[in-house]
């Protein structure tokens, strides 16, 4: 470079801003990246074997090999892919783990930031104006579980907490989601039988698929519901209710009410357990709550306090809360 185009540089106004969104930058693109060959099926391909751009055009159907090409050395430049040759191998930490045991929860994270995240900034201008919510729920949700699976080993540890090896024995889970948490708690504890509820038919269907591969679907009843108006054969008692990752599901208001009636189904002895990400000033938890809030049908991220203190005006008198993530604001409660 020029010693003059080192000086043209050196005095330009806020370098160091120029120079932290570069870096910035740099961030954002690798997300993007990883996003894209995720979804494409060039990493897997390549998890797989060493490839060169024409075979993995062939094999992966794709039909602008120039633009493969870009997205290639992009992924060398970003040190995500190697080159040898002709031949393209994953390079990357990341990469790497996204092809790998429990990589799909990152790859749906990567996707979850560089789609909806993208989305609510994109829109957030208007939406501080007054413009109308986005209706992301319906067209994310499948991303949005697999994004949670993130979370799993420690909602794993919860649950085996709250679970143990007796009592309970009847547990009701509302917003089953895949049915996860169901099979977890049923491998836990051998005695336990009880129901599952989602608002999605889709969601039903697939839990219910789901726990009868596992080899505990005859010990659990899958329904369509939502919970707000519960169907009559819901089957209370029950000594162990179940929230996880969807009280934003309910506006505040609603809180009392949701809470007295989940109460009102418990044996005598029996506990709520809910696991929520609270408002907080983590990355994870401000990030969230704007997503949240640029949302219909969702409501903010709860403040922890204002969510005990609902459940102890609803009659629930001993809560536990325990923090579940290191360096997230993601608490568990058991609440009696």
């Amino acid at each position: 470079m020029p010693a003059r185009n080192l000086l043209t540089l050196l005095g330009q106004p806020h370098l160091r801003a120029r120079l932290l969104l570069m870096g910035d930058a740099k961030a954002l693109t690798r997300a993007y990246f990883l996003s894209s060959a995720q979804r494409a099926g060039i990493l897997a391909a390549l998890g797989r074997e060493p490839s060169s751009a024409g075979h993995l055009a062939v094999t992966l159907g794709i039909e602008r090999p120039e633009l493969l090409d870009a997205l290639l050395r992009l992924g060398v430049f970003l040190k995500e892919l190697s080159l040898d040759g002709d031949r393209y191998r994953l390079a990357g930490a990341r990469s790497k783990a996204f092809v790998g045991d429990g990589g799909d929860g990152l790859a749906a994270m990567t996707e979850e930031m560089t789609t909806i995240y993208s989305s609510v900034a994109e829109r957030l201008p208007a939406t501080l104006r007054g413009g109308p919510l986005a209706d992301y729920l319906e067209s994310s949700a499948e991303l949005v579980a697999r994004s949670s699976r993130v979370l799993e080993p420690f909602l794993k540890e919860f649950v085996n907490h709250v679970v143990g090896t007796g009592r309970p024995t009847r547990l009701l889970e509302i917003g089953c989601g895949s049915g996860t948490y169901v099979r977890h708690a049923a491998e836990r504890n051998p005695r336990l039988s009880g129901v599952a509820v989602d608002l999605r038919d889709d969601v039903v269907r697939t839990a219910t698929a789901n726990l009868a591969a596992w080899g505990v679907g005859e010990r659990f009843r899958v329904v369509a519901a939502d919970i707000r108006t519960p169907p009559p054969d819901l089957g209370a008692p029950f000594d162990l209710v179940t929230l996880y990752n969807n009280i934003y599901y309910f506006d505040p208001a609603e809180w009392p009410d949701l809470f007295r009636r989940i109460r009102g189904w418990l044996a005598p002895g029996g506990a709520l357990a809910l696991v929520s990400m609270m408002r907080g000033d983590t990355l994870g938890a401000l990030e969230f709550d704007i997503a949240c809030r640029c949302t219909e049908g969702l409501a903010p991220l709860p403040r922890l306090n204002n969510l005990t203190a609902s459940l102890r005006v609803s009659g629930f008198h001993d809560i536990e809360s325990t923090k579940l993530v290191p360096g997230e604001s993601v608490y568990g409660i058991i609440a009696r």
